[in-house]
């Protein structure tokens, strides 16, 4: 019994650690895993076996104790230090414990993947999306992937969407889901999936449920949702309490009932998808830890090799029968807002709903690298200068009766809205001699978009661009001045960039040639490698110089598109600001 709650023992069932090689790009995990070592001092204290030894000999009194580390995901980490006080004095006088330290997954992954020495006997995740992480990421990083054993889960926790219980009224079941995310219907707060397997996972289904559709309609769904992306689960429920719009977050029930519990003046509701959900299911990993080297190994003497052999099979039958205490002790479980290993189990919790949940099964999580890489791309904060076409022709008319600056103020609206507030944008106009003898004017300066004012004023200058038309096309003189002006301020935790909108070719028959410009961009880029200013451009209908405008990109890192219809400049714009992470260098 565990704290008066009997426990029942099932089948243990074992099985090896499924290959899921990732092929992703070492750019994003070398990230991660400098990220998460940053945070990993846990398991490597944990390394510092004597802590270990002085915790069972001052509890037993044992000198040469056998003990287990178990590492735990935060969520659950109480929960089964609860089963481990319970195993621990029931082995008291067996000079044997189990002790839980409690780490982030994504942590303890970059460790393990890393090589690191981390004294683990068994690491409990979140979820089994860490596995393939610490697979993918030793793999980018040219080192052994380590040693694992996948054991059946010990518990499993849906996903739902979290809302205050104050504004539940404000929604109606049948629109609650995965399709009203995908719709935009309401906003959504995703923890960041680099560090959240609940975010990772919901990204992956909502990659499945669109991908009968146009792909540019998911990544506008991932820019929605990189609007604000919180830390952690519970920055996103601080978020919820202070926000006056139709709001939820990405939560477990498990998420819920400890917030709640917590909390009970803000409570918390879990809406469950209509379309069905999936779980976190907290996989029981083994971890080889042996000291003993292969050579060592061979040069022992038949004894010596029996005792090492020993050593681990009394490892692996005290690992199968703490998971199996863990696993079967499904009313503290339940108790703690977990469903078990079956998703079996009431919760008798506010919050959440008491009976079992159905829950689909996680789909192909090869996808998860390049849909982690194309979330990195969309939600890259950006210091972007936008340099404008103002000349005569942009109020020629180019589509359905639109005219060639209307299917910019357009496109605009939609596409400079999915920037966040931690992004940067300012504008430029451009014609010819537009102030003096220079063909731009700065009308509003590089400033980021959590300023009120700076945003109002751009939509200002957006309304008022069809007035402000006049003159011919200063192209390749506002192209030099703009990658001068960006690189002025480069800011190194943003990717500098700009982006030119114009309809035509240049007209300044007075100011820089193409050749001379590009000679120019050259001399600048080898000088400043390390501060790369692309530009893209974008061209409106088809009296615009293509070959141009692609030579320009090609020089600095861009990108030239050209576009002929509304439909597309949305299209272009939101793809130029998609494939911010990868230049200067985008295939």
């Amino acid at each position: 019994m565990i704290d008066g709650v009997p426990v029942t023992r099932p089948r243990h069932r074992s099985r090896t650690l499924k290959s899921w090689f990732i092929r992703a790009s070492t750019p994003v995990l070398a990230t991660l895993l400098t990220l998460s070592l940053a945070g990993g001092g846990a398991l490597v204290a944990l390394a510092a076996q004597n802590k270990l030894d002085d915790f069972v000999a001052q509890t037993f009194g044992c000198p040469n104790a056998t003990e287990l580390a178990v590492v735990t995901d935060p969520t659950i980490s109480s929960t089964v230090q609860t089963v481990a006080n319970a195993f621990n004095a029931e082995h008291v006088g067996q000079c044997l414990a189990v002790k839980i330290v409690t780490q982030n997954s994504a942590d303890t992954a970059a460790l393990l993947a890393s090589g690191t020495s981390t004294g683990a006997d068994a690491w409990i995740p979140d979820s089994h999306v860490w596995l393939n992480r610490v697979e993918s990421t030793a793999t980018a990083l040219g080192r052994e992937v380590p040693a694992t054993q996948e054991w059946d889960s010990i518990a499993t926790s849906p996903l739902v969407l979290a809302t205050p219980a104050v504004k539940v009224a404000e929604f109606e079941a049948a629109e609650v889901g995965w399709g009203a995310i995908l719709a935009g219907r309401y906003r959504t707060l995703l923890p960041d999936p680099e560090s959240s397997a609940s975010s990772m996972i919901a990204l992956a289904t909502l990659n499945d449920l669109s991908a009968e559709g146009d792909p540019s309609d998911f990544d506008q769904v991932l820019t929605n949702l990189g609007r604000s992306i919180p830390d952690s689960t519970k920055a996103a429920f601080a978020e919820l309490q202070i926000s006056d719009s139709r709001m939820v977050a990405l939560a477990t029930e498990r998420e819920i009932v400890e917030h709640n519990a917590s909390n009970p003046d803000e409570p918390l509701v879990a809406l469950y998808p209509a379309e069905g959900t999936v779980a976190l299911t907290y996989p029981f990993v083994v971890v080889e830890n042996s000291t003993v080297t292969e050579v060592e190994l061979s040069r022992m003497t038949d004894e010596e090799r029996a005792a090492v052999e020993d050593t681990e099979t009394t490892r692996t039958t005290l690992l199968e029968e703490f998971a199996d205490l863990v696993r079967g002790s499904s009313q503290v479980l339940n108790a703690e807002g977990f469903r078990d290993n079956a998703g079996e189990g009431e919760i008798l919790a506010s919050g959440v709903i008491a009976a079992p949940v159905e829950t689909k099964s996680v789909g192909d999580t090869d996808e998860l690298v390049s849909i982690l890489r194309n979330w990195n791309a969309l939600n890259l904060r950006s210091r972007i200068l936008t340099v404008v076409d103002v000349s005569g022709s942009m109020l020629e008319r180019a589509w359905d009766g639109q005219r060639r600056i209307e299917m910019f103020q357009n496109s605009a609206e939609d596409a400079f809205s999915t920037l966040s507030e931690d992004d940067e944008l300012g504008m430029w106009l451009f014609s010819k001699e537009r102030v003096g003898t220079e063909d731009w004017e700065d009308v509003a300066g590089i400033r980021s978009m959590n300023d009120p004012e700076h945003v109002e004023n751009l939509q200002a200058i957006i309304d008022s661009l069809p007035s402000r038309i006049s003159g011919y096309t200063g192209l390749n003189d506002s192209v030099l001045a703009a990658v001068t002006h960006v690189r002025e301020d480069y800011n190194p935790d943003k990717v500098n960039s700009v982006m030119l909108i114009t309809d035509g070719r240049n007209e300044d028959d007075n100011g820089i040639s193409l050749e001379k410009l590009l000679e120019e961009l050259t001399v600048m880029i080898d000088a400043n490698r390390d501060e790369p200013v692309p530009v893209v451009l974008v061209g409106i209908g088809p009296d615009t110089d293509v070959e141009a405008m692609r030579k320009i990109a090609q020089a600095t890192g861009g990108t030239a598109y050209q576009a002929n219809n509304p439909t597309e400049l949305s299209n272009v714009m939101l793809e130029a600001l998609s494939q911010r992470d990868c230049r200067p260098n985008c295939s």
